[in-house]
């Protein structure tokens, strides 16, 4: 049966479109369900109390608590609790405390059901049941979620309280998470502000973890831990370049075994209470390279035998244990050996693939019989400093991100998910609070759902200002690959200054858009600062820091991130020691909580957009059917280069005309690390319709030149994708043979070091307009200069003269991206290798 919860008033004030008629697949519990809705409260007045369990844990008894201040809050007059035995009123409890209401709750407690609850209702109130204490928290937020209650960020501005004097609700629901730990956790933690806000949000957002499952780096601390062990025993440790002082371990010695499962067994022994205990290896490089861990195999075998050697040995002793490493680095790979059914390994987003996609990962250690988990990267703050469209951008705010790989990982089987994130609530908010309803139900990872969830989102935090920050989002949302610039900022701020005139009177709501223009000053300070010469570096630098201190309360920017580590990297920048992070306030000449004036948050608006200039030219579009450019008749030129080497992943477009077709090139791979697995080649017909590679190479990360060839039997447009973990792949690609590659803001192509391409004018184009975010010059036709770029990111807008277009123009010894929007984004060494969209080379190549 279907279970339908009703509000049965509009509710009011703070969030009038929030009218809840949410429908949700019901689960019978023993109680008869009501006829229809439940009523709580009527005109302000309740009607029925809050009950617990006499025998109620402090942590139930806290929660039923909790249920009644924020029913006092959105009826408009106080709830009591009381101890009662379930048989009427809102009955909070475990299934212990009222065991005949615990419907199909299971009567045995496995690891997978300790945040299981019911929501029902019935003739005689409300029964709100789970598993265990923090089942019962899940069940009182999830309950007031539907009821229109919101905390969409940390923070006491970002929480929604509706008002709703007529309260009733129909519901009969069982709820278990799809994800046994969500943790959204922040790199550089918390800082003593954000702490309590934080842990807040993830309560009230059931972003918790049922399983406490640690997985973090352990040979350090074991190193550590042991150093007088190690001292007398240096054969425990890795022996690289003939010497043992590696924190990676012997894992071939026994006794170095023994050591690692004699630990486990005393961290067990002294906290009984631990579900789960880290089997990680130290971070980096170092592996062994003594004869006998060569027999062993791989890293990841390596690291698998020392992990099953500690889960065996515990959960003789002590059941139920679990176990946890990552899938990451150099023991990425999928090993040779089964997995202990134990042991969770958390397959990580970055660092290294071993040349397989994501999913051959995952399913290679699940079919070793692995728990799977995920190592996600929502937020690094050393890579998007909390700004949108920079080069590495954060993908908690790339909402088509979010949506597609949540439910892809859980469907490949992860059951744990730690993302790491930062406190930058400005830019990954919204992705954030979505992460968390989709860690929890999968099923809310729908384009409908998430369209539903973001547009409640907008209408209950900023009501008649909905449509202006729907634009806003917009323009930072990572899906939509934004671009750090003037044209970005001015927008923002655009939209913020029309949401702040549509609600003078909405206090609440003018509170959040103070924190986004906040956010949105902080990210022109960013820009700014980072495209400082020495001369202005020092004082855009600490104008960033104190600006970023200052507005610390809204945790829209990770401060505590930002002031540790930006000066530890820019070196053109000094922190003077009495303005160093850890100084106080007060002693401290950079730190002030000096609350932003109302004058100061207009101007900030009102001077930005003054600032901060708009496009000047309307982006064009083509399609991606390509064909040589060879109709066109292009002059030869001197050849350009696509940089030292690709990385990660990366799609080149080629060309068969005759076929059988070979494509020979030299690969050299590993050029960074060596340790990130093979760099692997595959070759896609455009034709080829079931979307199946017709050819496959792998080459080793030796940095040695190897030759590859691939055949296919089809002709036509070919994709060549290359894979590598990020450890940098050179490729030798014979001149004259077609290889071009797409660079516009929805596939931006990454070059390193310098590099010289070609890209066409089609006839008829008065513009050459797109982003540019390194230095380098522009080549017109006759190979003269017509433009030169700075390192600072902006859109240019160069015109072409009469005459030049139709023509082959050029990005000479250029550095960073250019991202084309007013010509064919395609670009490659010379116009014999160019391929262009089929329509522009059918029209360029008739007559005028």
């Amino acid at each position: 049966m279907q279970s339908v919860i009703m509000v049965q008033n509009a509710i009011l004030l703070r969030c009038p479109q929030c009218w809840i008629a949410l429908v949700f697949m019901a689960l019978a519990g023993t109680a008869q369900a009501a006829d229809g809705p439940v009523q709580l409260a009527r005109r302000g007045v309740p009607l029925m109390k809050v009950v617990h369990a006499q025998e109620a844990s402090p942590s139930t008894k806290k929660s039923a608590q909790a249920l009644a201040n924020y029913l006092s809050r959105i009826a408009g007059s106080t709830f009591q609790t009381d101890v009662g035995d379930g048989g009427t009123g809102i009955v909070v409890g475990t299934a212990v405390d009222f065991p005949r209401l615990r419907g199909e709750l299971p009567q045995t407690l496995n690891d997978d059901e300790r945040e299981s609850y019911l929501l029902g209702s019935n003739s005689g109130g409300l029964v709100l049941i789970g598993t265990t204490d923090l089942a019962v928290e899940h069940a009182v937020w999830d309950l007031l979620y539907r009821l229109g209650y919101r905390q969409f960020f940390p923070g006491p501005q970002w929480e929604v309280v509706p008002h709703v004097p007529d309260l009733s609700i129909s519901v009969n629901t069982i709820e278990r998470p799809s994800y046994y730990s969500r943790h959204i956790w922040y790199g550089f933690g918390p800082w003593d502000y954000a702490r309590e806000p934080y842990a807040d949000w993830c309560r009230k957002n059931r972003a918790t973890n049922g399983i406490e499952l640690h997985t973090g780096h352990t040979g350090e601390k074991l190193r550590s831990q042991y150093e007088q062990v190690f001292q007398e025993h240096p054969e425990y440790l890795a022996l690289v370049n003939g010497e043992r002082s590696s924190d990676k371990f012997c894992i071939s010695n026994p006794g170095l075994r023994k050591l690692i499962v004699d630990h486990a067994l005393e961290h067990f022994e002294t906290h009984p209470e631990s579900d789960s205990l880290s089997v990680e290896p130290s971070d980096g490089l170092g592996w062994c390279e003594c004869p006998e861990c060569a027999k062993l195999g791989s890293p990841s075998t390596r690291a698998v035998i020392m992990a099953n050697a500690v889960a065996t040995a515990v959960s003789e002793k002590y059941p139920g244990k679990w176990f946890g490493m990552y899938a990451y680095g150099g023991h990425v790979a999928p090993p040779a050996i089964d997995v202990h059914p134990r042991l969770v390994v958390s397959v990580a987003t970055a660092f290294g693939s071993a040349g397989l996609s994501f999913t051959e990962l995952m399913r290679g250690w699940r079919n070793r019989g692995a728990t799977l988990g995920i190592r996600e990267y929502f937020a690094v703050t050393q890579w998007d400093r909390d700004i949108p469209g920079g080069n590495t951008a954060a993908r908690g705010a790339d909402l088509d991100y979010l949506t597609r790989t949540i439910p892809e990982f859980h469907e490949n089987g992860a059951r744990f998910f730690s993302a790491e994130s930062s406190d930058n609530w400005g830019l990954c908010g919204l992705g954030y609070y979505l992460a968390s309803r989709m860690l929890w139900d999968v099923r809310e990872a729908t384009t409908d759902r998430v369209r539903s969830l973001r547009q409640d989102f907008l209408d209950c935090a900023f009501g008649p200002a909905r449509e202006p920050m729907d634009r806003f989002y917009r323009l930072i949302d990572g899906s939509n690959r934004p671009l750090l610039s003037e044209d970005l900022l001015g927008r923002m701020y655009q939209s913020l200054d029309e949401a702040r005139h549509l609600v003078q009177d909405r206090g609440d709501v003018l509170r959040r858009l103070d924190d986004l223009v906040l956010y949105t000053r902080y990210v022109e300070l960013w820009l700014a600062y980072s495209n400082s010469t020495s001369e202005t570096r020092q004082a855009n630098f600490e104008q960033l820091i104190r600006h970023a201190y200052r507005m610390r309360g809204t945790m829209m920017v990770h401060t505590l991130a930002l002031y540790r580590n930006l000066p530890a990297l820019d070196k053109q920048v000094q922190v003077p020691a009495e303005a160093a992070w850890n100084v106080p306030e007060g002693r401290n000449p950079w730190k002030s909580s000096q609350p932003f004036a109302p004058e100061e948050i207009h101007a900030f608006v009102r001077e930005g957009i003054a600032r901060n200039h708009l496009l000047e030219f309307e982006a064009v579009s083509f399609s991606d059917d390509l064909i040589p450019a060879t109709q066109l008749q292009l002059p030869e030129v001197k050849p350009g280069s696509f940089g030292l080497y690709f990385r990660n992943e990366v799609n080149l477009m080629t060309w068969a005309e005759v076929v059988p077709r070979d494509f020979p090139f030299q690969v050299k791979a590993g050029l960074i690390y060596g340790r990130l697995g093979d760099a692997r080649f595959a070759l896609y017909p455009r034709d080829e319709l079931q979307g199946l590679a017709v050819a496959n190479a792998a080459v080793v990360p030796d940095k040695q030149s190897h030759a590859v060839s691939l055949q296919t039997q089809w002709s036509g447009l070919h994709r060549l994708h290359l894979s590598d973990g990020g450890d940098a792949t050179e490729i030798d690609w014979p001149m004259g043979t077609p290889l071009t590659i797409r660079s516009d803001p929805a596939h931006p192509a990454a070059f390193h070091s310098r590099w010289t391409l070609y890209f066409y004018v089609p006839r008829g184009t008065k513009v050459i307009g797109g982003f540019a975010d390194g230095i380098g010059h522009l080549l017109g036709p006759q190979g003269r200069s017509v433009y030169s770029f700075s390192d600072a990111p902006e859109y240019f807008n160069i015109p072409v003269p009469a005459g030049q277009d139709g023509k082959l123009w050029c990005f000479h010894h250029g550095n960073g991206r250019r991202l084309l929007m007013t010509v064919p984004p395609y670009l490659a060494r010379s116009g014999q290798e160019l391929l262009l969209p089929k329509e522009v080379v059918m029209r360029d190549a008739q007559p005028e």
